[in-house]
């Protein structure tokens, strides 16, 4: 179903920009509904949200809310027929959180969250990060300014882990560890294999762990330290989103930069990693610092998103053919986005960007893709998930309370009970937007 903008009242919240070259007819989208966390809690970090359509569920990967019980890492479910917060996920043991906030460290949990398997069996996986010594949190949480620290020798308690949830109970099921210094961070799943592929980013980790999703066993490991065979011997500045592809059985990952040589930023990489093992990159479908692809202004990605027919999209804006690597589209404005999602549902991709605050859209299209207005989120929202029955689209965003003018626009819609969305507090807000001709 469609969420009905008559009579809504948002007139005054249509807040966007302009993308690339949209029509007067085209979508925008708009404030619907700010989700508030229960007991007055304050958002105030967060990485990946995830819905899972069929099971009514969004999750968010939150490492700092703020409530009467203190500061926490958490995974916030959502009813996304209700639009209310049902659970807040804390495993046991508890999630790393953000101890160095509101500076990044290379330790932070929860990251990447998925929700995978259906009713009494559901369940909710989780990348965090490790659990630190005292002399680590000395070392790593009290830099508060400047570079993260990079962990040494007597920091680490034990390594990074998935932390696995009973989606109905909230209990934990399982804790597996990745064996990382840093975080644990994006993750995706092969629902055919029950597969999970997981992605320890930070620089002094740079590798992708394989886990069966029924046992909970670690199967692979690929590294990108530039010796792996596995790895095409690829040395990663950073690792990032991944999807499964039922299309043709295999994985997709975006690698943002890759070391050449001296030059540690040197353009990324997409990668075509084989579906069984063992796991292996089969093909590098974009190569960043070659033609036809040096030429979009795109240098690497981040996000990911499987779109229609054989459509892959990047962060940058650049969707190309998930085959062959041909350039399908570009939209250079839509770079700078973190995660990015596809929604079958209205066939629009979205594009996380929290610099400059907005979330860039682009209509798939029945022929080709095409630009739709842009709509205001807010700064530091860099996490979007789409429920493809409704078509809202979710952007978490932080309280004021947690980072000061973090921004105003969780007050532009009102939440289930008819009461406006708190600024400070920050919310999850979703956006909605009528249908053009684009879509049918």
């Amino acid at each position: 179903m469609w969420r009905n903008l008559t009579g809504i009242g948002f007139a005054g919240t249509l807040l966007a920009v302009m993308a690339v070259a949209p029509s007067a007819a085209d979508e925008q989208f708009i404030p619907y509904q700010a989700v508030q966390l229960p007991d007055t809690g304050v958002l105030g970090a967060f990485d990946i949200s995830f819905v899972n359509p069929a099971l009514r569920t969004l999750a968010v990967a939150a490492s700092r809310v703020v409530d009467s019980r203190g500061p926490f890492g958490t995974v916030v479910i959502v009813d996304t027929d209700l639009n209310l917060v049902t659970k807040e996920l804390i495993p046991d043991p508890p999630f790393a959180g953000a101890c160095s906030f509101p500076a990044r460290n290379t330790v932070t949990g929860p990251n990447g969250v998925i929700v995978i398997k259906s009713g009494i069996n559901a369940e909710v996986w989780a990348g965090d990060g490790p659990a630190l010594t005292a002399t680590g949190v000395a070392h790593i949480c009290n830099v508060k300014t400047g570079t993260p620290p990079t962990p040494v020798a007597g920091d680490i308690a034990t390594p990074s882990t998935v932390k696995v949830l009973d989606l109905n109970s909230g209990a934990t099921k399982a804790v597996i560890s990745t064996g990382g210094n840093g975080r644990a961070d994006e993750l995706c799943y092969d629902s055919k294999s029950h597969v999970v592929l997981i992605a320890n980013d930070e620089t002094f980790d740079n590798f992708i762990t394989f886990i069966n999703a029924e046992t909970y066993e670690v199967i692979q490991k690929i590294k990108f330290d530039g010796t792996d065979p596995n790895g095409d011997k690829i040395l990663a500045n950073g690792i990032e989103q991944c999807i499964f592809n039922p299309k043709d059985g295999n994985f997709y990952i975006n690698i943002p930069n890759t070391v050449q040589g001296s030059n540690t930023t040197a353009p990324g990489v997409t990668l075509r990693i084989s579906g069984k093992a063992p796991f292996h990159v089969e093909k590098i479908v974009a190569d960043f610092s070659k033609a036809p692809w040096n030429t979009t202004g795109c240098t690497g990605g981040t996000g990911i998103a499987l779109g229609p027919n054989d459509q892959l999209a990047n962060s940058c804006g650049l969707i190309i053919n998930f085959q062959t690597g041909a350039i399908i589209a570009n939209f250079e404005s839509e770079g700078g986005a973190d995660e990015i999602w596809f929604n079958p549902g209205d066939r629009h991709y979205f594009f996380a960007d929290s610099t400059p605050a907005l979330l860039g859209v682009v209509d798939a299209g029945p022929k080709k893709p095409s630009a739709d207005l842009e709509a205001v989120t807010a700064v530091g929202s860099h996490s979007v998930a789409a429920d493809s029955v409704t078509n809202e689209v979710y952007v978490p965003i932080r309280g004021n309370n947690a980072v000061a003018n973090s921004g105003a626009v969780c007050s532009k819609a009102t939440d289930v009970f008819g009461l406006a969305g708190s600024d400070a507090l920050g919310c999850i807000l979703s956006y909605i937007a009528p249908r053009d001709s684009d879509d049918r």
